[in-house]
């Protein structure tokens, strides 16, 4: 019986992600499965990085008077 995880056939890419699924799912169990906490502790990892953040947010604009 398959799982969720186990593609059809075995090839390359089946290997890449099986690695992607233990990785993330390795991820989800250390944080409890909480997606709150994994974001949480990605915008720290980001904030210490020194590197430039793309944000994709929309940005308020100051609304001046006509």
């Amino acid at each position: 019986m398959k799982t969720a995880h186990e593609p059809a056939e075995q090839g390359t890419g089946d290997l890449v992600l099986k690695e992607i699924w233990r990785i993330k799912d390795e991820l989800s169990a250390a944080r409890g499965h909480d997606v709150h906490r994994l974001f949480a502790e990605a915008r720290e990892r980001q904030k210490h990085s020194g590197r430039p953040v793309v944000s994709y947010q929309k940005q308020k604009t100051k609304q001046t008077k006509a």
